[in-house]
């Protein structure tokens, strides 16, 4: 898949979705996938026009967190077989009216054949634009449209960026993992700690969770650690180490599994599968290692039985 920052290259013919498609929930991949299969059944490229922000933070004090990271959106729509990814600057376009933006953007620049979009789908300013509008100008800029209808996870659940973020708050991890498709994860680079885990016989990978990120609770999980392409066993800490410190700085920790590597520096997956107990405030750190070996005397069952 190639990715673009900008409409510079000259590709016409195209099969396109629309929209910002945060997480790529199972409901959004209904969308993708129809993609691909109409470009290949047309025999033309897919492409995908999205944004490099969620274009609600551009109307709001209020900023939304993501679900996930562009990288990790990146990931997964080449995955599903994408061959083109826009993503563009909303701030050039926020305030085209939706004929605008799909007389002068969407048709001049990639002169799509086909047009694909979820069943709630806006654009344009003052969200002017929706799928019934894209039906009705179709035959005008000669493309097909086609409309996802609304996605219902076991026909009961309407799927949602919105309803994953607030799942997403609470913890309700096997929700998240249900209306996502796969685990919920943070990808960053490996920073260097203050070496206590090590002192206390686990050390672990340090990482700073995103500030653009929608965070969990504070709490001990069990996960995996993806360091290039092995999945590792993790047992992950997320929280502001209130027996250590003064508790005013978050830090998100995560101790691999029969693992020795050195990994300083490098970019990693941290997945959340299972909440194992809170973060707590121990008296002293005699009563913090014991409840870890707690922690990790379980966590090693579990780790040999993913391993």
């Amino acid at each position: 898949m190639k990715i673009f920052h900008e409409i510079t290259e000259d590709k016409k013919k195209l099969a396109l979705a629309l929209g910002f498609f945060d997480g790529v929930h199972i409901g959004h991949k209904k969308i993708l996938t129809t993609l691909v299969q109409q470009a290949k059944l047309k025999g033309i490229p897919s492409a995908v026009v999205t944004f490099d922000d969620n274009p609600a933070n551009y109307f709001s004090d209020e900023k939304i967190p993501a679900i996930q990271s562009f990288k990790d959106k990146e990931l997964i729509m080449s995955s599903l077989g994408i061959d083109y990814l826009y993503e563009l600057n909303f701030g050039q376009y926020k305030d085209l009216n939706a004929h605008d933006y799909l007389a002068n953007v969407i048709v001049k620049s990639f002169e799509p054949e086909i047009i694909v979009v979820g069943y709630n789908h806006t654009f344009g300013k003052e969200k002017s634009g929706n799928p019934e509008f894209l039906k009705d100008y179709a035959t005008n800029y000669n493309y097909e449209c086609i409309i996802v209808p609304e996605y219902k996870y076991k026909d009961k659940e309407t799927v949602s960026s919105t309803e994953i973020r607030k799942r997403i708050l609470y913890g309700h991890l096997n929700a998240v993992h249900a209306l996502l498709g796969r685990y919920f994860s943070v990808r960053n680079s490996v920073i260097k700690g203050d070496k206590t885990a090590r002192m206390l016989g686990y050390p672990t990978a340090n990482l700073v969770w995103p500030n653009s990120m929608i965070k969990l609770p504070y709490g001990v999980y069990y996960g995996f650690v993806q360091a290039e392409s092995k999945m590792n066993p993790a047992l992950i800490s997320w929280g502001t180490k209130p027996t250590l410190t003064d508790g005013t700085n978050e830090v998100l920790e995560a101790h691999l599994y029969d693992f020795d590597e050195n990994i300083y520096g490098k970019i990693i997956n941290v997945v959340f599968v299972k909440k194992i107990r809170d973060e707590e405030d121990f008296k002293n750190i005699r009563v913090l290692k014991t409840q870890l070996q707690k922690d990790y005397s379980a966590f090693e069952k579990w780790a040999r039985l993913m391993k």
